[in-house]
């Protein structure tokens, strides 16, 4: 079967797409390997318009909910390979492009267009002992592993609000937090960064980065490196939550479709559109400069209308 459209992605820009191409009863087919990502990884989201204070799993949940309420074909458990681009007849302006999605499982799906949602991954600090420890204390999502540090040290490495999110949900729990900034300010809302402080157990350390995470089997300690003296210090903790950021989930795409340093997709602002005709982008796999649930949302609105342009202009062409 060649679909108009494939939705590639779960999050909030691939279920948005994905309500969008239905509303516009598109012939659709959405791959997702889940309908999470890292927005039901957050503990509480206090800028969703209409519901504050809502979990993310719980907004998730209900993304879900909303877009299997269309008629839309979707893959579930399912993770995109490689994309492959193929194009028939001469080079006139009425060649058909068709994106072949191979998926992990080993099928292939063909589309006359696609809208890439694919998300990021966490980025790792790429230190000794980091994978070495993977799952045995060292951790990149809170909200899953909080509760297994009961009165325990931990150490939260970042400054931006997903590392506030982790220390605060881990302050539910642990007895202490080392919050761990390269920097000499945290970026994370100021909001968030009050509600640290009244926990009072969150102890902030500037210009300072792991080095390396120590243990036997489990993790015991962390060695802490101060940027301006080169002091080393080691410091006791039984986990580490990596909060530095997120890496792009785009290298299925090959060289399709342009990236910058970063490995995010080049999309335009205005439609999602990348640099290869019949591909939008979406969601935090794109050159945007925030990465917010409702910013990810819009774009990808945006990016299937795109999409139905694009694909009404094929019919009236051929």
């Amino acid at each position: 079967m060649l679909y108009d459209l494939i939705i590639i992605g779960g999050g909030p820009a691939g279920i948005t797409a994905g309500i969008y191409a239905a509303r516009k009863k598109l012939n659709t087919l959405l791959i997702a390997k889940d309908f999470f990502g890292q927005t039901a990884k957050t503990g509480e989201i206090d800028n969703w318009p209409g519901s504050p204070n809502i979990s993310g799993g719980a907004l998730m949940q209900s993304f879900e909910k909303h877009l299997k309420n269309f008629a839309i074909n979707i893959k579930e458990n399912q993770t995109v390979a490689k994309v492959n681009l193929t194009k028939s007849g001469s080079n006139s302006e009425l060649d058909l492009v068709k994106f072949t999605v191979r998926v992990e499982s080993g099928e292939s799906f063909e589309a006359k267009a696609l809208v890439v949602c694919s998300g990021a991954s966490p980025r790792k600090l790429g230190v000794a002992g980091e994978d070495k420890f993977i799952g045995k204390g060292v951790s990149f999502c809170s909200l899953c592993d909080a509760p297994f540090f009961q009165d325990k040290n931990v150490a939260v490495a970042g400054g931006g609000n997903s590392a506030l999110e982790a220390a605060l949900d881990l302050a539910k729990y642990a007895n202490k937090i080392y919050l761990l900034e390269a920097s000499d300010f945290l970026r994370g809302d100021p909001l968030l960064q009050d509600s640290l402080k009244r926990t009072g157990k969150v102890e902030i350390r500037f210009n300072q980065e792991i080095k390396e995470i120590q243990g036997k089997a489990m993790v015991e300690s962390v060695a802490v490196v101060d940027r301006f003296s080169q002091k080393t210090e080691i410091l006791a903790v039984s986990g580490v939550f990596v909060e530095i950021g997120w890496t792009p989930q785009s290298d299925f795409l090959g060289g399709l479709v342009s990236k910058n340093e970063r490995g995010e997709i080049i999309a335009d602002p205005e439609t999602g559109q990348t640099s290869l005709e019949g591909v939008w982008a979406a969601g935090d796999c794109i050159n945007a400069k925030y990465k917010q649930v409702i910013l990810a949302a819009a774009s990808g609105a945006r990016a299937t209308l795109s999409a139905y342009e694009y694909l009404n202009k094929l019919k009236d062409e051929n």
